[in-house]
């Protein structure tokens, strides 16, 4: 009740326009206030870095996890060979397409795995290396 009674006390008043310009200006932060507040919010809204995201982690990340998979499924064939010599035999070989295509399985697992863990940069740099080794692949092909 006292509430209603303060609102129609002051609806009942008359106002005029120099009493509310000066609560106006009184309610006025300066420039510097201003500038202050927005300097705070900026900094809020800045996300913290997440660890490990850097497109050059996914990128060679993506390769060594190729050639190591490479390595797993010829290893049965190739046991003591240098990994120079490794790719060449690979990609001479008649199965070359079946060997790349098998190593690009443990890439998109880490894509997946990047997604849910929101490491985006890191995820880029698996894509990009994903896409060069396909590059690779069809210009075997082609």
């Amino acid at each position: 009740m006292a509430n209603n009674d303060l609102n129609e006390d002051y609806l009942d008043k008359d106002h005029s326009d120099e009493e509310d310009e000066e609560l106006d200006d009184e309610m006025m932060p300066s420039d510097d206030m201003v500038e202050e507040q927005f300097e705070a919010d900026w900094m809020e809204e800045k996300k913290p870095s997440v660890p490990f995201d850097n497109f050059f982690i996914g990128l060679f990340g993506a390769v060594l996890l190729s050639i190591i998979t490479i390595r797993l499924v010829t290893f049965s064939e190739l046991p003591d060979v240098g990994l120079k010599d490794l790719l060449k035999q690979v990609y001479d070989s008649v199965n070359f397409q079946t060997i790349m295509m098998s190593a690009m399985i443990p890439n998109l697992i880490l894509f997946f795995i990047l997604y849910k863990l929101e490491r985006w940069k890191t995820n880029y740099g698996v894509v990009v290396a994903s896409l060069l080794i396909t590059a690779f692949l069809f210009l075997h092909v082609v």
